[in-house]
């Protein structure tokens, strides 16, 4: 049984396999295997992995009969392994020199089911060399110790949570082939990494995430037009995406494989944290226009109350900024619409609502009273200037 087992879920990589692949051979850990899961490439991955298995028994080929979507590649991978722990590494990333050495020591140090550690974030274009610093932020995370419920209980909370990118983690393998085989054998896109993520904290015991430590190099923009405007199409194909990923989750919480008191809370959460997800790919991405026609989309799949406080957030941030610049909206200002789009999701809930609901509408609301006390404040000063200007002239 090898210290560490390396699953590169491969589609169509032919470009960068090869220096993914180095970048874990070369560790100078002699303790490892790596798993290439291949998803039915129609490129030369299979050939070029093959020709590496030839040369380093290290290197071991998965083939999928069918393409079938990253989550089966990975949990193929996984469940294939046979390590004491079990890291991820997408077929276009790397890691960094000497990263398995102080992985090595951090396990020794603290003997955690899941060891979470940094990234350096490589921009492949202009567009993602501007959003370089925030996912840099996005993917570090803070150092601490969780145990037991605790794990789940922070990842997808709105205050200090951790990102659920399955890369960049070290995972007990048990744990790990225990967590994807219990995965639906479904195609999921990009919503994959939440929905291991969320089954592998619902499983372990320990978490340690570990300080300045970038030991994964995650290439930002490779292989994809990052920066793209999005279409109305593309933010619903997000929403119904994301919407599946917690259906998937539901489904988990509901079968028994873990017993704990809080899976409404658990859910909920998950819940929370897709949604906003949805709406700031619609807010960042869309025109005015379009944002209006995917609103009525997304609330055909999402709980009114949850798109209702998505937008009541985009209130309150415009309201702020407006009364922290001492600024008055205009009558063409985004305010105004996002207010209307706001009441009417509002219009639409009914029954319980969820607490970030609640939050965010009343946040909107004490920002909204607070540019109409600045705008009266004004008006008073305006009536103040005129009249001393009067007197002045008399």
């Amino acid at each position: 049984m090898p210290r560490f087992s390396v699953v590169v879920p491969a589609f169509n990589g032919a470009a960068h396999i090869a220096e993914c692949l180095e970048s874990v051979l070369s560790q100078g850990v002699d303790d490892l295997e790596v798993i290439v899961a291949d998803d039915r490439s129609s490129d030369e991955t299979p050939t070029l992995v093959r020709a590496l298995a030839e040369r380093d028994s290290r290197v071991r080929l998965v083939e999928r009969a069918e393409n079938g979507g990253t989550l089966r590649a990975r949990r193929d991978g996984v469940l294939a392994s046979t390590g004491d722990y079990v890291l991820l590494v997408d077929q276009d990333d790397a890691l960094a020199p000497g990263a398995l050495e102080e992985i090595e020591a951090a396990l020794t140090d603290h003997d955690p089911d899941i060891l979470h550690f940094g990234v350096s974030v490589i921009a492949e274009n202009a567009a993602a060399e501007g959003a370089a610093a925030g996912m840099t932020g996005f993917l570090t995370p803070p150092p601490r110790r969780l145990e037991g419920e605790k794990i789940l209980q922070t990842q997808f909370s709105g205050d200090r949570g951790f990102d659920w990118h399955v890369h960049h983690k070290v995972y007990r393998g048990e744990i790990a082939r225990s967590a994807w085989a219990a995965t639906h054998d479904v195609r999921l896109t990009l919503s994959d990494d939440l929905y291991a993520s969320f089954l592998l904290c619902s499983m372990a015991t320990t978490y340690v995430a570990v300080p300045d430590a970038p030991w994964y190099e995650y290439h930002l923009g490779r292989g994809e037009t990052f920066g793209a405007r999005q279409t109305v199409e593309d933010v619903l194909a997000t929403s119904e995406r994301d919407h599946a990923a917690l259906t998937l989750i539901e489904d988990f919480a509901c079968s028994g494989a873990v017993v704990r008191d809080d899976w409404p809370a658990r859910v909920a959460d998950v819940r929370d944290r897709l949604i906003e997800h949805v709406m700031n790919e619609l807010h960042d991405g869309l025109s005015a226009e379009g944002q209006r026609a995917a609103i009525d989309g997304v609330l055909s799949l999402w709980p009114a109350d949850a798109v209702a406080g998505e937008l009541y957030r985009f209130v309150r941030d415009r309201a702020y900024a407006l009364f922290d610049a001492r600024t008055c909206p205009k009558s063409s200002d985004e305010l105004h619409r996002l207010l209307a789009d706001a009441r009417r999701a509002d219009e639409l809930v009914s029954g319980p609502v969820s607490p970030r609901y609640a939050i965010m509408k009343e946040a909107a609301e004490r920002h909204l009273g607070d540019l109409e006390n600045l705008k009266d404040e004004r008006s008073v000063r305006g009536v103040v200037r005129h009249l001393l200007a009067r007197l002045r002239t008399r």
